[in-house]
């Protein structure tokens, strides 16, 4: 019979040696926290993309109207041909990275850097918008320079922001949209 330490030695060994790895309970544990860590991260990033899909469409918008006004400016304080070819710089030639469609309903903005104008002939009025991909929202911008009824319904000489909740597809997000938008501030736009 062997004496006891070396028993114990044996022993020791044999627990050290079968003691390398993690028992399939600790996996699963471990599997079970990152799983709830990413039920949680998830909801949150996916929240956090939509506003900046948002955000991005304010804020070309914003750049469409800082240009929309420096041809109003230029052309005698008329938005008439902003978009078409007259004898000044129009809408297009504006160096911003966005990209303008102009008419009627085939004149689709598709991406927050697609802006969509319209113009009465009267040059009243211009009226821009801008399609969020991640919420489905239409957002748009009317800045009116004479008193009279514009294309949403707006008679007072102002910029008006508005925002079309969660359209089903971005064929509806044109400026030349003959329907009110869903929320219309005077003082910036709406809360999406």
């Amino acid at each position: 019979m062997k004496n006891v330490p070396e028993r114990l030695r044996a022993r020791r060994l044999r627990m050290e040696q079968g003691e390398q790895g993690f028992t399939l309970i600790e996996l699963l544990v471990v599997l079970l926290i990152i799983g709830i860590l990413l039920a949680i991260a998830i909801p949150t990033f996916l929240s956090v993309t939509k506003t900046a899909n948002n955000t991005a469409a304010q804020s070309n918008l914003q750049t469409a109207l800082t240009g929309s006004k420096t041809y109003f400016e230029s052309a005698n304080q008329t938005y008439s041909g902003i978009y078409g070819t007259t004898a000044y710089s129009n809408i297009k030639a504006v160096d911003t990275g966005l990209s303008f469609v102009s008419g009627g309903a085939s004149a689709v903005s598709t991406a927050s850097n697609v802006i969509s104008i319209y113009a009465p002939a009267s040059g009243a009025y211009v009226v821009l918008t801008s399609y969020s991909a991640g919420t489905h929202d239409c957002w748009g911008i009317e800045d009116i320079t004479a008193v009279g009824t514009a294309l949403w319904g707006e008679s007072t000489v102002g910029t008006y922001y508005g925002v079309w909740k969660v359209q089903t597809t971005n064929a509806n997000c044109h400026a030349n949209y003959g329907t009110t938008p869903t929320t219309i501030s005077t003082t910036g736009f709406p809360s999406g």
